[in-house]
Parts: C-alpha cells; sequence; structure tokens
C-alpha cells in the first residue's frame, strides 16, 4: 500500500520568485512588451510571453494558497515504535513531527524521493527552526507487526536521526477524513490487561495464572501486577499520568511472577505518558519499556460458575477451602446458587452495577463427616451474607463488605 508523502511547498523552497510591486508586499504581474528596436527582436514571441503569464499566474494562485489561514492538519501517516518511545507524523500540508519520549516535539520540512533498487522511499527533512541535521526516514511498503498487538501494519519505517540514532518501527494510516473511525475507550473506567512489554508478548502461562490488570478511576488506581495486589492515587495533565506512590499486599512468589511485578510497578512510578487506540491502551513512562494493555470485556456477574479461591472466616482472615471440597457460586435470574462443601445453597440477590445485596440462604441437609467441612459450610455462608460490592479482574471475581474487608474470590475455572 504506497501513502504518499505531500511535498511542503509552502516553506517557500519551492516558489518562483515573483516581482513585487514597488512600495507593496504582494506580487504583481509584470506587463511584458516588445522591445521597440531591430525588427528581428521586435518579433518578440508571443508563445514565450504567453508562457511567462501562465508561470506567473500559477505561482501568485500558490503563493495565494499558502497565505490563507490554516487549517488543522491531518496526519497522512504515522509512525512509531517502542523501547524508547517514538512517532514521526507526516502532516498533510503542514511539517512532519517527531516525538520522542525524552524531549520535546520538534517539527521538519522535506521532501520525499524514491529509491528504485531499494524498492522503498526515503524522506528527508530538515528542523523548521532552522537548527539542527537532517533526519531521514526510509519507508517500506511491506506488512509490519509492532510487536505489542495483533494488528499488522501496512508499512515499516527505519529512522535516522540527526544525533546517529537510528529507530526501527512500523507506520500506520490514520481514519481518513470523513469516515468515522472506531470508538476509543476511555482510560477511566474499563479494566486494562497487559499485554506485553516493550516489544516482548506477555507470556502469562509462564509467570502467573492470574492477568496483569490495572483499572484508573476517579483519581484512584488499582490492579494486579503479577504477585500482589496494589492500589494508588493519580492526577492527569493532558497525555500524562502522574503516580503516587503505590501501596498494596506483600507476598512473595516465584522469582518469573516476582520479575513481572517489578516491572509493572516499576514503569507506574512518577509521570509517565499514555495514548489510547480503540481498546488499547500504552503506557510510556520516561525510562524503560513502554506497557501494553487490552480493555477487557464488560464484567459479568451472572450466567458464570465461580469456584471460590479464598473466602472471609469471620476471624479477620480469608482462608482457601479446604483440600477435597469445592465451594461454588452461580448469579442468575435473581438467585445465588452453589456447593457450599457440604450442602447445595440457594439464596436471592439484588444487584445494581456493582452493588449487591444477598439474602439467607436455604440449603439441603446433608452431615458431613470430613474434619471442619460443616463449620467451613456455615462460615462460607456467612461471608456471603455481608457482601455488598462485587467486581471482576482478569477473569477474576472479587467480593466485598461494606467496611472494605472481602468476602470471597473465585474464578471461572475448576480448581
Amino acid at each position: 500500500m504506497a501513502v504518499a508523502l505531500s511535498d511542503n511547498f509552502c516553506d517557500g523552497s519551492a516558489l518562483p520568485v515573483l516581482p513585487l510591486a514597488p512600495g507593496r508586499g504582494i506580487p504583481t504581474l509584470t506587463r511584458i512588451r516588445p522591445p521597440r528596436t531591430g525588427r528581428a527582436t521586435a518579433e518578440f514571441s508571443r508563445s514565450e510571453m504567453n508562457v511567462n503569464l501562465a508561470k506567473s499566474v500559477a505561482a501568485l494562485v500558490l503563493l495565494l494558497a499558502c497565505s490563507l489561514p490554516a487549517t488543522a492538519a491531518e496526519a497522512e501517516l504515522i509512525c512509531f515504535g517502542n523501547e524508547p518511545s517514538w512517532s514521526l507524523s507526516f502532516m498533510a500540508g503542514g511539517p512532519t513531527r517527531l516525538e520522542l519520549a525524552d524531549r520535546g516535539a520538534v517539527e521538519y520540512r522535506g521532501r520525499e524521493t524514491r529509491l528504485e533498487a531499494q524498492k522503498e522511499r526515503a524522506w528527508r527533512g530538515r528542523p523548521t527552526s532552522g537548527r539542527g541535521g537532517e533526519l531521514v526516514a526510509f519507508l517500506s511498503d511491506s506488512s509490519c507487526s509492532d510487536g505489542m498487538s495483533e494488528v499488522q501494519h501496512p508499512v515499516s519505517a527505519r529512522v535516522s536521526l540527526p544525533d546517529g540514532r537510528l529507530f526501527v518501527g512500523c507506520c500506520r494510516v490514520p481514519a481518513a477524513s470523513g469516515e468515522t473511525p472506531l470508538p476509543s475507550k476511555t482510560l477511566e473506567g474499563p479494566a486494562w490487561r497487559l499485554t506485553a512489554i516493550g516489544t516482548r508478548k506477555l507470556d502469562t502461562a509462564g509467570r502467573t495464572v492470574r492477568p496483569v490488570t490495572v483499572r484508573f478511576e476517579a483519581g484512584r488506581v488499582d490492579g494486579f501486577s503479577g504477585c500482589n495486589q496494589f492500589l494508588g492515587g493519580y492526577t492527569m495533565d493532558g497525555d500524562r499520568i502522574s503516580f503516587a506512590p503505590l501501596a498494596g499486599s506483600m507476598m512473595a512468589c516465584p522469582l518469573p511472577a516476582m520479575a513481572l511485578e517489578k516491572a509493572v510497578q516499576g514503569a507506574l512510578v512518577g509521570t509517565v505518558r499514555y495514548a489510547i487506540d480503540g481498546d488499547r491502551l500504552t503506557l510510556i513512562p520516561g525510562e524503560g519499556a513502554a506497557l501494553a494493555f487490552q480493555a477487557e470485556p464488560a464484567p459479568a456477574l451472572a450466567g458464570v460458575v465461580w469456584h471460590v479461591t479464598g473466602f472471609n472466616n469471620g476471624r479477620d482472615a480469608v482462608v482457601g477451602p479446604l483440600p477435597g471440597t469445592d465451594l461454588t457460586l452461580s448469579f442468575y435470574d435473581g438467585m445465588a446458587r452453589g456447593h457450599a462443601g457440604c450442602n447445595g445453597f440457594r439464596a436471592p440477590y439484588t444487584s445494581d452495577g456493582e452493588r449487591i445485596t444477598v439474602g439467607p440462604p436455604t440449603t439441603t441437609r446433608k452431615v458431613c463427616a470430613g474434619q471442619g467441612v460443616m463449620q467451613q459450610e456455615r462460615e462460607f455462608l456467612d461471608a456471603l451474607a455481608t457482601a455488598t460490592r462485587w467486581s471482576v479482574r482478569g477473569g477474576m471475581l472479587d467480593v466485598h463488605r461494606a467496611d472494605g474487608q472481602r468476602v470471597l474470590s473465585a474464578n471461572a475455572k475448576a480448581r
């Protein structure tokens, strides 16, 4: 897919020189008169007069067009990469804009040439400020993966900066003006699941059973970073998020999970840039690799059989089910049903958003002989009756009571 980049004529580098009327600041079309001496010279070529006149008119039209008030320039092509984060936006009728994570934006003007031998194009430009060396972008029409998503982009890029650095990345074509782009998520609200760190896609199978997630809501951020839960505060300013120090649980996990957690929490420090494209979020720290996330589907409480992994025993502790027992829970049509380790149960419930109220349960009347099984059943059902709020993050159900203590946690897979 060839994407032709516009030449920047309005910087004056490609405009013909027009004569100026004396004392005026606008170009004037010089009236061309045939010379009065000599028969041969008197026969001034009328066609040459017409050519000169046409050139002057064309130049005047172009100059007037460039002098019109500029509308917001739209990007024809956006090239980008990670480690470090960078982007190069080729603007229609405007300067090309380079953005780096470690410095502000720099605008360039230049033009494209075709390199037939290499079957690629080269765009060369210099800063509009007049200070700095030449930037060269080599663009090839070939499928390109950004390493952080499943999207295949139509153009690959190599960008040589004036300071000698070479960046490699992909280019995407923004939606054309008038087209309706896919709606983007907002930062706040969705639960975001980590999919990649830098160019490395995340392999959760070898690190942690539970996906890494983060959620932003009204100045509060919380999530799961690979081993522990975390929470903290944040503020927003444009495309930047400033994190307050994070707090959280202090569990120890296997080394791969701890390494993952260190990378995640290390990126959520200080001020970071963020970008949202559809259902994808990228967090770009000042140092280190970018984190790529994907918005999780809207959480669903009903229609799932939840297998309890921990519940509040009523003594300010969350404990796991006894070996050989499976505590289950499902919600459907105003009724919570499940198995409490020995007996089946059912209890009416109501929910409004993430708020929930569970009524008194009724159970079958078996008596199980296993040590602690009946006590576990009582404690589990007592805890369930205290539920006031639920959430689903990374496929995990988390239920809390009014004072913030956890009622239970569960997942949708059998233990």
